[in-house]
């Protein structure tokens, strides 16, 4: 299980100079969105400002080749109850050009509501000027939950995040000048394994996709994340546990001291309304298996069945057979997330005709592997549109 929780020097720089852009920058032109979509203009980055925005955030090897318009959409989703499911993200498009296709880029987790792409954050600036500032239209949902989604973050529940994502690139899709081609998906941490749930939803409509990246994500939830997670290795395990059982809970309609202990359940219930990650490491114990009640660790330890167990497995999505090219990204010194849920992931979906590959980046831990990543994703994104045409 992913993040998108601690971040470097660099980043939180150029988080502040964003914040500056934001203030002093010129706002994009409105753009007319049709019924059930609202367009927020925030602000257009120059191309300038891109190159020194993409320096700090120690990503080499891509160049800044025109202004960015950034955007807030506001969008909704019926739900399986056909209840109106209000959802929100980032629209990021090349400044007075057509855009070359569209890029669905998810994002990693995110424990506050507020630090999401629409706002904008630093990942939503820095994935906008890798693709809106190289031609394409790009969208970076916000998730069901966070931003203006109300309720709680359905953390790692395909069924939910799966179809907020699909609905965004819809939407997108029906923007006057949106081009008219196959999307691409990419994500990082948690939002690799999203990109996933998206990915399912879309090939099983009959839609094409052009291909998938996917860096640094957990995708067997329940034989690779959770033995890797309960055994602590990285101080955000803990946290990443008690996310999932304070989301899935909620989602599935069983109380959190059915998974928890009393204590961690009233605890964890206060920490996800509202503190912030660094008060939600602190508070949690360096061993993840602390915060679990016995009948939970009993059917863990034994094999046993109990409804925490049964959605990791639910939500697992080893078992796509993705018809459309498919790479993993992987740090082989990611403490976070172990490099075998990309290897075991290439192995189980490499079955069919399609290119299913996964790729070590190195020594190089969970955060990094992003910004290693971005310079091959967007080459392969080029091979893949030059032999589409």
């Amino acid at each position: 299980m992913m993040r998108k929780i601690l971040i470097g020097a660099s980043l939180l720089l150029l988080v502040l100079l964003a914040a500056s852009v934001y203030i002093f920058g010129a706002r994009p032109p409105s753009l007319q969105a049709f019924d059930g979509v609202q367009l927020t203009p925030l602000r257009t980055i120059s191309t300038g400002e891109a190159r020194v925005l993409l320096f700090l955030t120690r990503v080499k090897g891509i160049a800044v080749r025109n202004a960015i318009d950034l955007y807030k959409m506001n969008y909704a989703l019926a739900g399986p109850d056909a209840k109106i499911v209000p959802l929100s993200g980032l629209l990021a498009l090349p400044h007075g050009l057509p855009s070359r296709r569209l890029v669905s880029f998810q994002h990693g987790t995110a424990t506050t509501r507020t630090a999401v792409p629409s706002k904008p954050d630093g990942t939503g600036i820095a994935t906008a000027i890798v693709f809106a500032g190289n031609g394409y239209a790009l969208v970076v949902p916000d998730y069901p939950g966070l931003g203006d989604s109300a309720g709680r973050h359905p953390y790692y529940v395909a069924d939910a995040i799966g179809p907020a994502i699909v609905a965004m690139i819809e939407a997108a899709q029906q923007l006057k000048a949106m081009p008219k081609a196959p999307v691409f998906l990419a994500g990082f941490s948690e939002g690799a394994w999203a990109s996933l749930a998206a990915l399912r939803i879309l090939e099983d409509k009959g839609a094409q996709v052009l291909g998938s990246a996917l860096v640094a994500g957990a995708y067997d939830l329940r034989r690779v994340s959770l033995p890797a997670s309960m055994r602590g290795r990285s101080s955000a395990h803990s946290l990443y546990l008690a996310y999932a059982a304070w989301g899935q809970s909620d989602y599935y309609g069983h109380p959190l001291d059915t998974v928890l202990t009393p204590a961690y359940a009233k605890m964890v219930e206060r920490l996800f309304d509202g503190a912030t990650p660094a008060e939600i490491l602190s508070a949690l114990p360096a061993d993840p298996r602390k915060i679990f009640n016995q009948s939970l660790l009993d059917a863990y330890d034994h094999n046993g069945s109990h409804w925490y167990l049964n959605a990791l497995a639910t939500n697992s999505l080893v078992d796509l057979m993705p018809r459309s090219p498919l790479r993993f990204y992987y740090g082989s010194r990611d403490a976070e997330v172990s490099p075998e849920e990309s290897l075991n992931a290439a192995r189980q979906m490499n079955r069919g005709s399609v290119e299913v590959s996964a790729t070590n980046l190195g020594p190089v831990g969970h955060d990094a592997s992003m910004l290693e990543a971005a310079p091959l994703i967007l080459a392969w994104l080029g091979e893949l549109e030059a032999t589409a045409k």
